[in-house]
């Protein structure tokens, strides 16, 4: 028995997905909008500028792969100091989800902070260095300083891989729904084959 059009796009739409889906979320993620791209000895580290918080602080991300097989690197010990010139060295607390590494630190403007990441894992372990930006106008020392920080307007480096597999499948189906429904109009106008 042969499957009806619309039946046979959602089929397609489903397989498509699932076949989506099941890739590496590490393959669909490449540092797109990283400020840094590098790597700590068996990783490779994408650090993002952070966001601005209510209490004049910034949040920074890291994404963490294995750098042979671009998988994620998602039991990965974590360990975040800063500098700025003039400070002393500040160490803060890394929130680590699977491979996604949260940071916050006071804003560094004018300066920037010197970010220093150890990693130690089952791949090994790593370090690397590298700077991260304030932005003007909500540092501690700047004359705003007493108004909370309003939420930064800028992109976050990337669309999560579900929220794309979704809108491709979304695609499929209605252009399937749509290339179906146009043959069979199509097909019902022709003449039989002689």
């Amino acid at each position: 028995m042969r499957s009806s059009g619309p039946g046979r796009a959602l089929s397609t739409a489903l397989l498509l997905f699932a076949i989506l889906d099941s890739t590496p979320t590490a393959l669909a993620h490449n540092g797109v909008g990283a400020a840094f791209k590098g790597r700590a000895g068996p990783y490779t580290v994408y650090a993002y500028d952070g966001y601005t918080l209510p209490n004049d602080k910034l949040q920074y991300r890291l994404v963490l792969l294995d750098a042979q097989t671009n998988e994620p690197a998602d039991d990965a010990h974590v360990a975040i100091t800063a500098s700025k010139p003039g400070a002393p060295n500040v160490t803060t607390t890394a929130d680590v989800y699977a491979n996604v590494v949260f940071y916050t630190l006071a804003n560094p403007y004018p300066a920037d902070w010197r970010v220093r990441v150890r990693l130690e894992g089952r791949l090994g372990h790593g370090e690397v260095s590298f700077n991260m930006h304030g932005y003007p106008g909500h540092s501690s020392t700047a004359a705003t300083a007493s108004t909370p920080a309003s939420p930064a307007t800028h992109g976050s480096g990337g669309a999560p891989v579900t929220t794309i597999t979704a809108a491709s499948v979304a695609g499929v189906v209605v252009v399937g729904t749509a290339a179906v429904t146009w043959r069979r109009r199509r097909t019902r106008s022709l003449p039989p084959w002689p």
